[in-house]
């Protein structure tokens, strides 16, 4: 007897990816290439790990580099087909802010660890340098959070991975929930950086559509 089988994916966590569609000026790269980075983030965000790439010293650069205008503006753009595209929103009431923004480097022999992002909704990353074959690692919370079970694996599948890689390359741009776990992989050349412009973000009202209270 022949039955139909459906199979269904309950709750996927949203990651987009998509490219910047052209070369970064030369203001851009310049401004870039001269932020002041710093190996141990302000305001104690990330402690200094031996190995770990560097932040700039600032988590405002969007803000205080008018070089980077446009890419901020291009970002926000996608957080906003983000926004109406997959989860929904009606971005006429409301949107989302970005909220810190930073430049990250990994140099030779540098790594990112294992993190998240906390106090923010969405977060997003566009790569000015990759390396070879660059990728950006998510871990799946769900099997993070529910280990007191473990049956034995014979093979892969996108419901029991324990991690994704996701190919990026020069312009790419991913928007993914902050919540979700992420690392990069040590950077194995002996002569090539890795740039990387982050940001977070927080939800915002508009109080235009609003009445005042009385």
């Amino acid at each position: 007897m022949n039955e139909e089988k459906e199979l269904i994916s309950l709750f996927p966590t949203p990651l987009v990816k998509v490219n910047i569609g052209r070369s970064f000026t030369k203001e851009e790269l310049e401004c870039i290439t001269n932020i002041p980075m710093t190996r141990e983030g302000e305001r104690g965000r990330w402690k200094k790990i031996e190995g770990a790439g560097g932040q700039s010293e600032s988590y405002d650069i969007f803000n205080k580099f008018e070089e980077l205008k446009d890419l901020k503006t291009f970002c926000e753009g996608e957080l906003k087909v983000y926004l109406e595209d997959i989860e929904g929103v009606n971005t006429d009431i409301t949107n989302l802010n970005i909220t810190t923004s930073w430049l990250n480097k990994i140099e030779p022999q540098d790594s990112h660890t294992l993190h998240n992002h906390r106090n923010s909704y969405l977060s997003g990353v566009l790569y000015i340098h990759c390396l070879p074959d660059d990728n950006i690692q998510f871990t799946n919370r769900h099997l993070m959070f529910n280990q007191s079970l473990q049956l034995p694996i014979k093979k892969t599948t996108q419901f029991n991975a324990a991690s994704a890689a996701v190919k990026i390359k020069e312009g790419d741009f991913i928007i993914f929930p902050s919540l979700v776990l992420h690392q990069v992989s040590r950077n194995e050349t002996k002569d090539k950086e890795r740039l990387s412009l982050s940001f977070d973000t927080w939800p915002t009202y508009l109080p235009s559509l609003y009445p005042p209270y009385k």
